[in-house]
């Protein structure tokens, strides 16, 4: 048998005491673990991904660091006085409510319907948006959280605030209120909501019932044709694990495209085990990053493949050319490559049953490599505007694929979108593909198993506290949200009965 190979040094934490203790990043067996051992609980170790090789494939777009971080992260958290945090916020999460009008056996947000209730006032939220706004730079978008953000009656006010402050707003909800209630559906659009975030496990009633202990797809399904009907955007978040929902990743993928003029994209979540999730759900079934993309190319028999999913972090090069022609640069998207994988896929307009990934419209490699060329040049000062816009149609020439691309867009409607997105990047700017465009994604939250000081550092999906602390996604869920939501509830706040599912 292959010796354990040490790929890295980091710092992670005790799953029991959550003390911060040294760790090892460790290749065996064809797979990478994590490895730690606390002085007074033991060892512990855990799948980080399942298979190496992708594990190496995703280093390949942004490595980490040589030397592991020696601060106090995750302690004392606060990235916004952190100067060792090294990226911004690229979206802020901000949790209305700890109230749910369902009680999930695996909520890492462990809402139900709390006797100390937290529920920042409007003056609050408002107060915690115009902070996010004077960040440089500031989020591109907010998310409203939860608990079920609906519960609240006032969230069409809080989402007005928001788009009174030009936030592309999105909305974590689990569809229940909102399939129900068609008029509030109604009500957010013309509030401003862009996106409903919306919780979907699968389309088949077994995954609720196991991991909500409830049927509701009927709910999910009444609620894509609500939107579609107000024009409200989808993205589709299903909670995996393995031997629950893991053989639905293909159908969920091929319902999205079945409705791609609504649903913008799909967003797995592996399950992390912090809130009430340890007590319900067993570890041995852990799915990862790797796992997922090997689920994917199986499920959608190679239309999707392990290759055409990338780091998020490959979108650094382009963005560095958008930023040029922003008034307003937008936050540089800068995480580990562990943190997740992603990629858009184009919907044929043969049949929404055929689905490309758009790196397989062109020389993938060629166009990122001129694409880096160009931001070397643009760093020193020495090309024009139009210059930019000249290279930018050179390389999309020299990429493209001119048989495919003409077969689905049209050779030079493509380069044209292409240059208009790195010169005024909107979702206009997506012209006529916009309504064919899916977002395939995933990303794998930490929890005290998982935890690598590495991601910590380079978090760019944020939460802010009441108090403008400013903390990475997975540092708060595991560490800060108890004390976050006891230090600013509402103590003993009789909540009302919620009707039942």
């Amino acid at each position: 048998m292959t010796e354990p190979k040490i790929l890295r040094e980091t710092f992670s934490v005790c799953p029991v005491c959550l003390k911060k203790i040294k760790a090892q990043v460790v290749e065996k067996g064809g797979k990478v673990l994590i490895e730690k051992d606390c002085d007074e609980h033991g060892h512990f170790y855990d799948t980080y991904w399942s298979r190496a090789d992708l594990y190496h494939q995703a280093e390949k777009i942004k490595k980490p660091s040589a030397t592991p971080f020696q601060d106090n992260c995750p302690l004392g958290c606060g990235i916004n006085n952190c100067p060792n945090h090294l990226s911004k916020t690229v979206m802020a999460v901000i949790d209305v409510t700890n109230e749910c009008d369902l009680r999930c056996p695996i909520c890492f947000a462990n809402a139900s319907k709390p006797a100390n209730l937290y529920r920042p006032s409007q003056e609050t939220i408002h107060d915690m948006l115009k902070f996010l706004k004077k960040q440089q730079p500031s989020p591109l978008a907010v998310m409203f959280a939860g608990g079920e953000p609906t519960v609240r009656d006032d969230i069409v006010d809080i989402v007005q605030m928001a788009h009174n402050l030009k936030y592309m707003i999105l909305l974590a909800t689990n569809g229940i209120r909102m399939a129900n209630d068609p008029e509030l559906v109604k009500n957010l659009k013309k509030a401003g909501l862009n996106i409903v975030y919306l919780q979907f496990d699968g389309l088949t009633d077994g995954p609720y019932e196991k991991l909500r202990g409830a049927k509701l797809l009927p709910h999910k399904l009444r609620l894509v044709e609500l939107c579609r009907k107000h024009d409200i955007e989808i993205i589709l978040v299903p909670t995996l694990q393995g031997e629950i929902n893991d053989n639905e990743v293909g159908d969920i993928i091929r319902f999205a495209a079945k409705n791609v003029d609504i649903i913008r994209g799909i967003v797995f979540q592996p399950m992390a085990f912090t809130g009430r999730t340890p007590e319900n759900i067993s570890r041995e079934n852990r799915i990862d990053n790797s796992l997922l993309a090997q689920r994917i190319a199986e499920q959608t028999k190679g239309m999707i493949s392990e290759d055409d999913l990338y780091p998020v972090s490959v979108m650094v090069p382009p963005l560095k050319v958008m930023n040029t022609f922003l008034d307003k640069a937008w936050p540089p998207f800068t995480p580990t490559p562990y943190c997740g994988l992603w990629n858009w896929i184009l919907v044929s307009k043969r049949g929404n049953h055929m689905f490309t990934p758009l790196n397989r419209f062109l020389n993938f490699k060629a166009f990122m490599s001129d694409l880096t060329a160009l931001d070397k040049q643009i760093e020193t000062g020495k090309i024009s505007k139009l210059g930019i816009y000249m290279r930018l149609f050179l390389a999309s020439f020299r990429s493209l694929d001119w048989k495919k691309v003409q077969r689905e867009a049209g050779l030079l409607n493509a380069v044209k979108t292409l240059v208009k997105i790195h010169t005024n990047p909107s979702y206009d700017s997506l012209g006529f593909i916009r309504r064919r465009l899916l977002l395939i994604g995933c990303m794998a939250f930490m929890d005290p198993y998982t935890f690598d000081v590495e991601r910590a550092h380079n978090c760019v999906i944020h939460y802010i506290t009441p108090d403008n602390k400013i903390m990475p996604f997975c540092v708060y869920n595991m560490m800060y949200r108890q004390q976050t939501e006891q230090k600013f509830c509402m103590p003993q706040i009789s909540v009302r009965q919620k009707s039942k599912v």
